[in-house]
């Protein structure tokens, strides 16, 4: 066995732990973020969440502003796409 093919073989057992991104009417992996936020604002704070999803850049380099992604069977708009230069991306996500 290959470095490589060892290697893809770990990669394949971690992806299957990530969520399900559907995009364009196919399946990706990725991993899901809708942790709390608060941000303060003049004299108060404004509770919302944050949504954003980490995929790998390979599947996702077509995606635009205002395409829509669907995890946990809720659909999310990209509102930024952040590539980070190691092969994966940050897409943040709006709930419309």
């Amino acid at each position: 066995m290959t470095l490589k093919t060892m290697i893809l073989a770990d990669l394949s057992g971690i992806l299957a732990e990530w969520d399900d991104v559907t995009w364009d009417a196919v399946v990706y992996k990725g991993i899901f973020h809708n942790e709390y936020e608060a941000a303060v604002l003049f004299s108060g704070e404004i509770e919302s969440r944050a949504p954003y999803v980490e995929v790998r850049e390979a599947d996702f380099s077509a995606i635009n502003h205002t395409d829509t992604v669907t995890i946990d069977a809720v659909a999310y708009k990209v509102i930024e796409v952040k590539p980070d230069g190691t092969g994966m991306m940050v897409l943040i996500l709006s709930k419309d």
